[in-house]
């Protein structure tokens, strides 16, 4: 499989269920602006709580498959296994679908996913070990601290502004190598003296 960064701002997701598990993967969507909307018999406390709080639509009953006609990002989260089987079955090829509970019925899986600004590190196993991927993950929060947030904002404001200055290519690729040195994440000062170097240039 081959793993993506998609934008789903204003995306129609379609989530099949309404418990821990569609809760779950809404929670990771919930900070991407997507259009979802959960379709099951009843929901459960978290899903209801979300739905209100972030406008998402709740439809109290079966999901049928045409309800994910036009589903950017269908996620089957039904707690029957025959029944998210038997919904993946009926969906076209070239639709992104995930079902929860048996990765190799749909083509999308989620990721365990650290991220710290801009920055996102994604792992997994590929259903392999669903420990081993927990694992890494940890591993992973603790090498990408809180410090990469504010550096790869730091990275993405020099990017811009670098781009503009009135200097050669080749400057500004050394100008952009120069950032990657681990102090500029480590020492804000850092950042800010050389924010005012890149300001100076534009001056000169």
């Amino acid at each position: 499989m081959q793993p993506l960064v998609i934008n789903l701002t204003d995306k129609k997701i379609v989530i099949a269920g309404g418990g821990r598990i569609a809760f779950r993967k809404a929670k990771v969507l919930d900070t991407e602006q997507a259009d979802i909307i959960f379709i099951a018999p009843d929901f459960s406390k978290d899903v209801i709580g979300l739905a209100n709080q972030r406008g998402y639509d709740l439809v109290h009953r079966e999901a049928y498959p045409e309800d994910f006609e036009d589903a950017f990002l269908t996620i089957l989260a039904t707690n029957n296994r025959k029944i998210n089987q038997a919904l993946a079955q009926s969906l076209a090829p070239a639709q992104l679908v995930c079902v929860v509970d048996e990765s190799g019925d749909g083509n999308v899986t989620f990721p365990a996913t650290v991220r710290r600004g801009h920055l996102q590190v994604a792992v997994t196993s590929n259903g392999a070990s669903p420990k081993l991927t927990r694992k890494l993950k940890k591993e992973l929060e603790e090498q990408f601290n809180d410090s990469w947030t504010g550096y790869t904002g730091f990275l993405a404001e020099c990017r811009e502004y670098i781009r503009k200055l009135p200097i050669s290519s080749d400057e500004k690729n050394k100008l952009l190598a120069e950032l990657l040195d681990d102090r500029y994440r480590v020492h804000e000062d850092i950042r800010q003296e050389k924010w005012n170097h890149l300001q100076s240039l534009q001056l000169s």
